[in-house]
């Protein structure tokens, strides 16, 4: 299993199979998925009427999932192919962690509830998110498609449609907006929205074990040279913004713990991968992260050759309507 994982993981990082053989190879797993739904749960007989057409976004809480990131990159996805379509639009997303226990209805009701599925293949078909694809056309004979596979890529950027960092922004925001709950703890944090600048890091296994199937653990030497310049960076960063709060958010706990020798702020909450990690604390600091990144004046993500290219703080700035600053180390 694990020489499989790590086999993936180096397909993954290669830039001639990304562009070359990973949307077919994605189209292949894709369709022997579709083939075990249809078998498990889908048959011919009729179950109910459906008026109106509508794509359902649904996290099978019998199969592993990507981290919050990809899945709003897919959800955002899914909602502009059923509005260039002309279809309504729901999640059900109910596993591990409910969504609407963290975001609530902006301007577009989503929300939906298993009972609201038909598995009639009169009434429905099974598609996936493919985001490295071409957006898919809908047929209207067809009055639910229903997709549980999806891959963390933005459809609306593979596709070069205009604007489309605006476009996405306009869509996630449509769909949701934090829970009270939620705004209680970022207000209470005490900083003002466009009053402090974010800086993101993303170690995954670089300092510490966070993420399973990823392979870039470091030694000890490597990761003591990797904390002082990811420091070095964030040093930079003060200097470049005088008198302005400067929070940083990361991944590790390790490096969080080292960050406390400049005069930054850090958060408070259990860091955590909400794939692997499902207890309300550490979905609840993702959720917080996500909208304190989109609500910073700017935004700095730090990168290096031995830490993960994060698409968290890009996405939290389309969110925000703003643009990430490209910080190497």
């Amino acid at each position: 299993m694990v020489i499989s994982e790590k086999i993936k993981s180096c397909l993954r990082a290669n830039r001639y199979y990304k562009r070359y053989f990973q949307t077919h190879v994605n189209n292949g797993r894709y369709f022997m998925k579709s083939c075990k739904y249809y078998l498990k749960h889908y048959s011919f007989k009729k179950d109910r009427t459906i008026l109106g057409n509508t794509l359902y976004f649904i996290i099978d809480p019998h199969i592993s999932h990507p981290g919050l990131c990809d899945r709003y990159k897919a959800i955002v996805g899914c909602f502009y192919i059923a509005l260039q379509n002309g279809f309504d639009f729901k999640i059900i997303f109910d596993s591990p962690f409910k969504l609407d226990d963290y975001l609530d209805i902006n301007d577009y009701d989503w929300k939906a509830d298993w009972t609201d599925l038909s598995f009639s293949l009169r009434n429905s078909r099974v598609i996936p998110y493919n985001g490295g694809g071409k957006i898919p056309r809908l047929n209207k004979a067809i009055k639910q498609y229903h997709v549980y596979s999806y891959i963390g890529y933005d459809i609306l950027e593979t596709n070069h449609i205009d604007n489309y960092r605006l476009i996405w922004g306009n869509l996630f925001n449509r769909l949701f907006i934090p829970k009270d709950f939620l705004g209680r703890i970022i207000e209470e944090s005490g900083f003002k929205q466009n009053d402090y600048i974010a800086v993101h890091l993303r170690f995954v296994n670089a300092l510490e074990r966070f993420e399973e199937n990823q392979f870039n653990v470091l030694s000890e030497d490597k990761k003591e040279n990797l904390i002082n310049r990811c420091l070095d960076g964030i040093k930079r960063v003060i200097n470049d913004n005088k008198g302005k709060k400067i929070v940083v958010f990361s991944d590790s706990r390790v490096f969080l713990s080292r960050v406390g020798e400049l005069p930054v702020y850090v958060l408070d909450g259990k860091t955590g991968h909400i794939s692997f990690e499902h207890d309300k604390d550490v979905v609840t600091k993702t959720f917080i992260d996500f909208y304190m990144i989109s609500n910073a004046e700017r935004i700095y993500m730090i990168k290096a050759s031995e830490i993960y290219t994060s698409a968290f703080p890009y996405y939290a700035t389309l969110a925000g309507y703003k643009g990430v600053t490209t910080l190497n180390v």
